[in-house]
């Protein structure tokens, strides 16, 4: 029960009400009017309660909802949030049950109360999820919103709040939801203010966090213009934790969730299916999700999950309709990913990511102190921190496309080993602080974040090259030669073409590796079997071998051959370029025994 300070009045010309709308208000009762056949009448009470709709809430579907003030003839008052389609004499007297109230009028009477309501009552549009809310450009909490001009706007009492001439409202901390625990996680998304500035945090961050703190920065600004960057460019990639236990994966992505609010906590990869994982990631908009321990043996239906995540693709699902209609969940936040194992076995998941290398267990005294500095700081709330990025949208919307198409061009000038996709990844990262370097005060320079792009980079292109499915055959057919298991053609003994497996040519031109693919293929499923590593099927692997993109492969000239050749003294063969190095062979990047 709660009580109101506003009750609901007495009709004020109870001969107009009845005349307008069929009864009056008097006491906290409903009445009607009967006339008799001398034209006399008399009044009947047709409730213990009178009742007003506050507002109208509209959620995009037939069957909006009400908030709904109601008022014993007692004195108690209640506010009760219901759909419309509990509007309708039986639905609704369970409604009134559960807070004490009667109507012993009948059905037309209460249609001609609910009449009234919906004639008195204001519209307000439902804000159902958190985040960036792009029809209305604002950006959501649980208790407040940040408007478009660039103000923080509260709450009252029934959850509405009122912008301009637009009205919201925000169910977990309305009244008639302060004890519906059904919002008890969302109540935790609550705007706090705090009393840190974006350069002071920024400044503690990268002191706690260093190089990887620098990305982390730069990927919050990042993800809070996730629409933007994706609508531009369409794909955000992720981050990778990586590292061992105790060298602080959690403390970096907690202190970057804290922007946001208090609820947005870890999830472990291995405790969510990928239904729930798509739920929870399209429940956000312009926001971070944190997904803890992945490993090689993750579920295979998670890792798919990553992949098409990266293109901004969720879970479609049907719904139970006539005209097979379907609900997508598409993906509107940036992920976080950790683990202490790398995500090789799919070189394709390691290659949408961005690779932080997570190697201490031991801090400094500067860390340490930057780091408890700013988790103190963080019981109070970051909501500051985001507004001030968030201060920053028209910049960032007006200035993204150039400032990217820019970066992109500066940085294949001078990162051109790298692959096409890794390098948009850094254009990306260093494209958010050259937009807002000048809004925004960081405690480092646009130097600085080259030198750190350029570190990380070049150790995640040397892990990406490693885990490429060509390099792990290569590596594999490496190691079953130095275990004896692959059988090499002895040129003294001609008769042993048929039972080996390679041969090295050498003529004018220089070295040439030929193999028999098909009976070396069961030592490279051996090795990826023994090192868990997602293995590539005979044909595919194949097809990934001679293909154009493989610059190590000789195209055979031979009519009818397809890709074989077919070699004189070796019979059919694939034929690859092998380089000489001092002593040592090398087959693209792969160090290789003959």
């Amino acid at each position: 029960m709660e009580q109101d300070q506003t009750k609901i009045p007495n009709s004020e010309d109870p001969e107009k009400d009845v005349s307008d709308y069929g009864f009056f208000v008097q006491d906290g009762k409903y009445f009607s009017r009967t006339f008799t056949r001398n034209n006399e009448f008399y009044d009947s009470d047709i409730s213990n309660f009178v009742m007003k709709s506050l507002f109208h809430l509209l959620n995009g579907t037939n069957n909006t909802r009400r908030i709904i003030f109601l008022q014993r003839s007692t004195g108690e008052t209640y506010t009760v949030e219901i759909f419309t389609a509990e509007m309708k004499p039986d639905s609704f007297e369970n409604v009134l049950r559960s807070n004490r109230c009667t109507f012993y009028g009948s059905a037309t009477q209460l249609k001609k109360v609910f009449a009234k309501l919906m004639d008195e009552e204001k519209e307000a549009f439902i804000i159902s999820e958190f985040g960036w809310i792009p029809a209305h450009q604002i950006f959501a909490f649980a208790d407040a919103i940040f408007n478009n001009e660039n103000q923080i706007i509260q709450i009252d009492e029934a959850g509405i709040i009122q912008d301009q001439d637009k009205r919201y409202y925000l169910p977990a901390f309305a009244l008639s939801n302060l004890h519906n625990e059904d919002f008890k996680t969302e109540r935790l998304y609550k705007y706090l203010p705090g009393t840190t500035d974006f350069a002071t945090w920024s400044k503690l961050y990268f002191e706690a966090f260093g190089a990887n703190g620098l990305i982390g920065i730069l990927f919050l600004i990042l993800a809070v213009f996730r629409d933007i960057v994706f609508d531009q460019v369409g794909f955000f990639p992720f981050l990778f934790l990586f590292g061992d236990f105790g060298t602080g994966k959690t403390s970096f992505a907690d202190r970057l969730l804290f922007v946001f609010g208090r609820d947005t906590i870890g999830t472990p990869l291995y405790n969510a299916t990928t239904i729930a994982l798509n739920r929870l990631v399209s429940s956000r908009s312009n926001e971070i999700f944190y997904f803890k321990e992945y490993t090689n043996e993750t579920d295979e239906t998670a890792e798919d999950f990553i992949l098409t995540a990266y293109d901004g693709a969720g879970r479609t699902t049907g719904i139970k309709s006539n005209d097979n209609k379907t609900k997508s969940f598409p993906i509107k936040s940036a992920m976080i990913f950790d683990g202490n194992h790398l995500p090789t076995s799919k070189s394709a998941i390691l290659s949408r990511m961005i690779l932080l290398n997570f190697e201490n267990q031991t801090f400094t005294l500067e860390e340490k102190t930057a780091f408890n500095q700013l988790k103190k700081l963080s019981e109070e709330g970051f909501g500051m921190v985001l507004t001030e990025i968030l201060c920053n949208r028209a910049e960032f919307l007006k200035s993204f496309k150039t400032v990217f198409s820019e970066t992109t061009d500066k940085i294949k000038e001078e990162y051109s080993n790298l692959p096409e996709r890794t390098i948009n990844h850094v254009s990306l990262v260093y494209t958010a602080l050259e937009i807002l370097k000048g809004k925004l005060t960081f405690p480092f320079n646009s130097d600085q974040t080259l030198e750190i792009l350029r570190k990380i980079t070049d150790q995640q292109s040397e892990i990406l090259l490693e885990s490429s499915p060509v390099n792990i055959f290569w590596m594999a057919i490496n190691f079953q030669i130095k275990k004896g298991l692959i059988i090499k053609y002895d040129e003294s003994t001609p008769g042993t073409a048929r039972t080996s497996h390679y041969r090295v040519k050498i003529d004018p031109s220089g070295y040439t590796l030929q193999i028999k693919f098909q009976p070396i293929y069961p030592f490279y499923t051996k090795y990826c079997k023994e090192n868990n590593i997602n293995l590539i099927g005979l044909s595919s692997l194949r097809m990934l071998l001679t293909s154009s993109s493989n610059k190590t492969f000789i195209h055979s000239n031979i009519r009818g051959r397809g890709q074989a050749y077919t070699d004189k003294v070796f019979g059919s063969c694939y034929q690859f370029m092998l380089t000489k190095i001092d002593d040592s062979f090398k087959i693209g990047d792969i160090d290789f025994s003959v």
